[in-house]
């Protein structure tokens, strides 16, 4: 099935929930899409914890929501008790560099679901279709939610559940406003890896469904021990509050006695101490028990997320333990926990920028663990006491930490009137489970979905209105030579539309071939041959036609005075250009990549300034005066005087063309005269100006040069 998941989410741009019973392999399953995937993406999830341990970041960072209930309606509400649209849409304030990130991305992951309240997306579906500027559900954004429903649920504060009440069917993520008329579809992974006995298997799904039978109840309770005291085996007592796992953590190290060694966390940069993984100090002894919070990463795999063991030997700067079923002691080593920001890089890839890290040793007391703190962990011996306090699904979480129905041991009896489940949930996983539709939905949806992103990617239409803007642009500046603007107008225009009738013909073709290829009337080669040839002819024509002569005219205007505005909007549209033809370079139908490296040539929007001379001489060439060109320019005359006087030096602009040939003729005699006598007197242009009053001093300057040059 996992092939065929992947497959439909990187193939198809349905909106799915990933659930599963307890050690299905969810997890895994996320790991590997992140790593395989060729979709932009992103991992959140609703608290601190979860999202260090899914590798994403909080919801609420993200989006910088505020910790507020959300009510999504108009109307005015009691701001202490929650906010409505108009309260909302003044935190959608983002900086540019989020902006890009969230517009760039394409698919969103939401991990640990269960504990999503459905008005926190709702939130997150009004922000995308602000931010993207699209008004599908969540902007676009394809969403794959990764949970258990019948775990822990979604937190509503008292004081918050009437309100909440009035406006949603409940509180669970699906009963958001934003799902609905999405055809969201579940997909249930079935096989369970942490159990393998199938008496404890039934057990586990009866209550899971609230339904434990009699025979079931009573085999259960086989394991309701309540004198039950360890010797040598090592147990793990389960608790429903942080309160009751750490006094009894804390009395049974006490009860060791000997020396306690502490072992403070290394925190570096920004990492909030709501999100760390376990306590910034550690405190042991020998003979502690402690178990494992992570998996081994090393190719050793001495130990997985919930492994027992205990301390036999330690100082200031080493640990040693025995770890469960195993003869020979290990030397732990220390583990980094990072907090994590997306960023887009050059190449507008989601990148992954570490904030803070987090290191300690991953372990902590083991005595007992709070079943909050369980999930995701695997027990070999497990002591719960399954009191009134549990609530809803922590009795299901409790029992299916451990690997075996003989690992638990009852400390007191689980009544019937806790082992319940919420139908909202079962009718929701029955009415969108597509388990069995995988295949079929993946291969009606996959051909279309695949075409539809090629001509998303081709689409060449906006690049005319965005040409009509620049063109608007460009009459309304008084520093723009509008001639040459026009010329350069015309051009792309006539081009732009050559291309989009060539577009609105291939889109019309390559439809029609998938047509017949669904009815078994034209092989999907043609059309993989079709999509190659479109997508190299348009990046070959837009780079040559449109990019490349554009940006030869952005770079004669760039740096100019008085065209800061106007450089702006030309920007604008040359990075919008890059970017087309930098994702052409990255199309693929289904598998296959479209592009010719044969054709490939980097793309990139950066110009080197044009020297302020060469501007100049440019517009001087055009007919304009010094006096025009300075006044177009904000300098001085002699300024312009002097950026010409450069090319009269090299041979490139005839004196007489900025110097009257009078002048030109009083200075050649008095050149051969006087100053060839005595020219280191002439050095200075004061002296130079007192035999010659009826010149200025730039005209002066380049004569004196030009005549020194020439003898």
């Amino acid at each position: 099935m996992n092939n065929n998941l992947f497959d439909l989410l990187e193939n198809t741009s349905r909106n799915i929930f990933l659930t599963g019973k307890a050690g299905t392999g969810k997890t895994t399953f996320l790991n590997n899409f992140v790593k395989k995937t060729r979709k932009k993406h992103i991992v959140v999830a609703p608290t601190g914890i979860a999202a260090i341990n899914a590798g994403g970041v909080t919801i609420h960072s993200m989006f910088g929501f505020p910790l507020r209930t959300f009510i999504p309606t108009l109307d005015r509400i009691d701001g202490n008790l929650a906010m409505n649209i108009p309260d909302l849409m003044q935190h959608f304030k983002y900086r540019k560099d989020k902006l890009k990130l969230l517009r760039e991305v394409e698919v969103i992951i939401i991990d640990e679901v269960s504990m999503l309240r459905a008005d926190v997306l709702d939130m997150m579906d009004f922000s995308l279709r602000h931010i993207r500027r699209n008004p599908q559900k969540f902007g676009g954004v394809q969403m794959l939610f990764i949970g258990d429903l019948y775990q822990l649920p979604p937190v509503v504060r008292d004081e918050n559940e009437y309100i909440m009440k009035k406006y949603y069917a409940s509180p669970f993520f699906f009963d958001a406003f934003a799902l609905q008329d999405t055809n969201l579809l579940t997909i249930e992974l079935t096989k369970v890896y942490r159990q393998t006995d199938e008496t404890f298997l039934e057990i586990l799904n009866e209550i899971r469904d609230g339904n434990l039978s009699t025979e079931h109840y009573e085999k259960l309770h086989e394991r309701y021990l309540p004198d039950f005291e360890p010797k040598e085996e090592s147990y793990v007592y389960l608790s429903s509050h942080n309160r009751i796992a750490d006094n009894i953590n804390s009395k049974k190290l006490e009860e060791l006695g000997g020396k306690s060694h502490f072992f403070k966390a290394s925190i570096v940069g920004d990492f909030k101490d709501s999100q760390y993984p376990i306590d910034e100090t550690l405190e042991l002894k020998i003979g502690a028990q402690i178990m494992f919070i992570r998996n081994d990463a090393s190719q050793e795999k001495k130990y997985f997320n919930g492994k027992l063991a205990e301390v036999v030997d330690l100082d200031a700067e080493e640990i040693w333990v025995r770890i469960d079923g195993d003869n020979e002691d290990y030397k732990l080593k220390k583990e980094v926990w990072e907090q994590k920001k997306y960023t887009l890089d050059d190449q507008k890839n989601i990148d992954e920028q570490v904030l803070g890290s987090f290191e300690q040793y991953p372990v902590r007391l083991a005595w007992a663990v709070t079943i909050h703190k369980s999930q995701g962990l695997t027990f070999d011996r497990l002591m719960i006491d399954a009191g009134k306090s549990f609530a809803s699904g922590q009795v299901y979480v409790a029992l299916s930490r451990c690997r075996t129905l003989e690992g638990i041991v009852l400390k007191s009896k689980i009544t019937k009137d806790v082992i319940f489940s919420d139908k909202r949930v079962s009718q929701f996983q029955d009415s969108t489970n597509a388990n069995d539709q995988i295949e079929e939905i993946l291969n009606s949806e996959k051909y279309d979905y695949s075409i539809r992103k090629v001509l998303r990617y081709l689409d060449i239409i906006w690049i005319k209105d965005a040409l009509e803007t620049w063109n608007i642009a460009s009459k309304q500046s008084k520093f723009v030579d509008q001639q040459k603007a026009y010329q350069l107008y015309f051009a792309l225009k006539t081009s732009v539309e050559n291309l989009t009738d060539i577009y609105l013909k291939f889109e019309k073709i390559i439809w029609q071939k998938t047509k017949k290829f669904i009815q078994n009337q034209e092989e999907w080669k043609e059309i993989e041959s079709k999509a190659e040839g479109a997508v190299n002819f348009f990046f070959g024509k837009v780079n040559e036609e449109i990019f490349k002569p554009f940006k030869e005219f952005y770079a004669e205007t760039k740096g100019v005075k008085g065209l800061k505005l106007y450089n702006e909007d030309t920007r604008t549209l040359l990075d919008d250009l890059e970017e087309y033809l930098n994702d052409l370079k990255n199309v693929h139908l289904l598998e296959k990549p479209l592009f010719d490296k044969k054709n490939d040539e980097k793309i990139s929007t950066k110009v080197l300034k044009i020297p302020t001379q060469n501007v100049t001489f440019q517009l001087f060439e055009q007919g304009k005066s010094i006096g025009e060109i300075a006044k177009e320019r904000g300098v001085l005359v002699q300024t312009i005087f002097g950026h010409l006087a450069k090319f009269v030096e090299n041979g490139s602009l005839e004196i007489e063309r900025i110097v009257a040939k009078e002048y030109i003729q009083d200075f050649e005699i008095f050149f051969n005269t006087k100053f060839k006598e005595n020219p280191e007197k002439y050095e200075s242009l004061n002296d130079l100006k007192r035999d010659l009053p009826h010149m200025e001093f730039h005209e002066l300057r380049v004569l004196r040069d030009y005549f020194k040059a020439r003898n």
